[in-house]
């Protein structure tokens, strides 16, 4: 059995992270956790064993769930420990239905919904949590260093706006040489934004998703929907999400138990 060894680099972020985390809590700051998912209309449990012979009124009658992909909405919310934060849930239906649904959220979306609905709600100062999506990742332009896509002149021009010297008939992979070993520490745009606000970031290292505790929210609220889908429309799926998001009977609303355990 193959198994996949995590990078040194990827080890020591994920220890930075969870000691960052453990000493903004000893400072007495709420835990802010962040993230995105998706939700279908075609969702739906296995119906193996359901009586189908019944009338379609009947409470015993198997869901028969229509052929596609179905109508895909993109969730993006953020929770505490006491539940999700109040007007932080934005709800909104994508124009594809296959792939990734990430392609559908973009940084100028993302700054919106952090500055008009997350940043706003938060009444203390607080240590928000965040993967590394690329619309979480958007750099300021002064950090921004050149690739191995740059051309040699664009090169030079980097290297003499931050003062750096190079030999004068250096070859463009010398240049890149050069570039490389004096990158700047990268400056996001969203990290700066939430600085502003008074608060602070902490990044979970790659292919961490267990870190952010609000995917268990998500798995809470995806096993509702699932089990709860009845006609598969746009707004039967929009009610059960609602039905999800409140607790209605379930309790899936609330982050407490599996937010306070990280």
């Amino acid at each position: 059995m193959y198994v996949r060894k995590e990078s040194l680099d990827v080890v020591c972020r994920r220890i930075n992270a969870l000691r960052a985390l453990k000493q903004h809590r000893e400072r007495g700051m709420q835990v802010v956790y962040l993230d995105e998912t998706w939700f279908t209309t075609r969702m739906h449990h296995s119906m193996k064993g359901v009586d189908t012979t019944q009338p379609a009124t009947s409470t015993t009658y198997s869901r028969h769930v229509p052929p596609g992909e179905g109508d895909r909405f993109v969730v993006v919310a953020a929770g505490t420990a006491d539940g999700l934060v109040e007007d932080s849930f934005l709800c909104y239906h994508t124009k594809t239905t296959s792939g990734d649904y990430r392609g559908e959220v973009n940084g100028e979306l993302f700054l919106r919904w952090l500055t008009s609905q997350l940043l706003p709600s938060l009444a203390e100062p607080s240590v928000l949590v965040l993967d590394n999506a690329p619309y979480h990742s958007q750099q300021m332009e002064e950090s921004r260093r050149p690739t191995t896509a740059t051309r040699k002149a664009d090169l030079i021009t980097w290297l003499e706006k931050h003062r750096l010297p190079f030999p004068p008939h250096a070859t463009r992979p010398e240049l890149l040489l050069i570039c490389k070993r004096n990158r700047p520490q990268p400056q996001y745009i969203v990290d700066n934004t939430i600085r502003m606000w008074g608060h602070e970031v902490v990044r979970l290292p790659p292919a961490h998703p267990e870190l952010n505790a609000i995917e268990q929210v998500w798995g809470h609220m995806k096993r509702h929907v699932r089990s709860s889908l009845q006609h598969f429309t746009r707004a039967d799926l929009q009610a059960r999400l609602e039905e999800a998001k409140m607790g209605n009977g379930r309790g899936v609303g609330r982050c407490g138990s599996p937010i306070t355990r990280l």
